[in-house]
């Protein structure tokens, strides 16, 4: 979905942000996954203070709470988003609709008045760190426990020849050297290798040392998988809301980083030697 008539630029951000969302809840594998984690940890969930950062439509604010919270700040600084979650709220009986406050604020300007039991998030990239995680490293408070908590970039090389087609040619894949493109194709799930960026909560983010030499192809495929506790709760292809991204080969090994621009974050990409 794009937007096709010249806006203002705060009201831009606010109506891109809101389709933005409407499209991650077309992935169900990543809610189920979701849910699946926050089902597994309800004995921290149950009678505590709970935060969902960017809370977008409250489904896991609202999962929280009937999973026992007696407090949850569903924190969404869009504030398009969070006059609909507060109207989805309203719609939800008593006993959930009470234990849940709107926040229109970002995450990192929130301050609850008690101590925060558990902090649900969904702040990742196509590249782990493209994103919002770098909020999580400027909270005003401290959650005993953050779901999920970690994540990696996984990378591989393969060879084009199973890849291209009539229009996306070895001579177009070449055109895109330097340049990381999602989705550019659909992902067999046996390209990804070694991980080669990680982040945990409390600890940032680090390049892994890697080295594609021993891999044949002129593709370098990236995906993401969101870890709780070291162990995959969702990963790029499997859950659509992340695609792999792709690139053309010119070298064993590539350097990542990241800067703050604009509120987000941009990645700056290149093969190392």
């Amino acid at each position: 979905m794009d937007i096709l008539n010249l806006l203002p630029p705060q009201r831009f951000r606010a109506v891109d942000d809101l389709l933005a969302f409407i499209s991650i809840y077309d992935d169900k594998k990543r809610t189920r996954a979701y849910y699946k984690l926050l089902r597994a940890h309800k004995k921290h969930i149950y009678n505590s203070v709970c935060v969902e950062g960017g809370c977008g439509l409250d489904l896991f604010s609202v999962e929280l709470a009937r999973l026992g919270a007696k407090k949850v700040y569903a924190v969404e600084q869009n504030t398009l988003l969070a006059k609909l979650a507060q109207e989805r709220i309203n719609r939800l009986p008593a006993k959930i609709r009470n234990r849940i406050e709107i926040v229109n604020k970002p995450l990192q300007q929130f301050q609850p008045k008690e101590s925060v039991d558990v902090l649900v998030h969904e702040f990742y990239g196509q590249l782990l760190y493209d994103e919002d995680l770098w909020v999580l490293e400027r909270l005003r408070f401290k959650p005993r426990l953050v779901l999920p908590d970690g994540g990696k970039l996984w990378a591989g090389v393969v060879s084009s020849d199973f890849y291209k087609d009539r229009v996306v040619t070895q001579a177009v894949i070449r055109q895109l050297d330097g340049v990381l493109v999602s989705g550019l194709f659909q992902e067999r799930f046996n390209e990804l290798k070694a991980p080669v960026l990680q982040w945990k909560y409390g600890r940032g983010l680090r390049n892994l040392k890697h080295n594609f030499g021993k891999q044949n192809g002129d593709l370098l495929a990236l995906g993401l998988r969101v870890t709780h506790a070291g162990k995959t709760v969702c990963e790029a292809g499997q859950c659509p809301n992340w695609s792999y991204v792709w690139t053309h080969r010119k070298g064993n090994e590539i350097s990542l980083l990241f800067r703050k621009s604009s509120g987000m974050m941009d990645a700056r990409f290149k093969w190392k030697g």
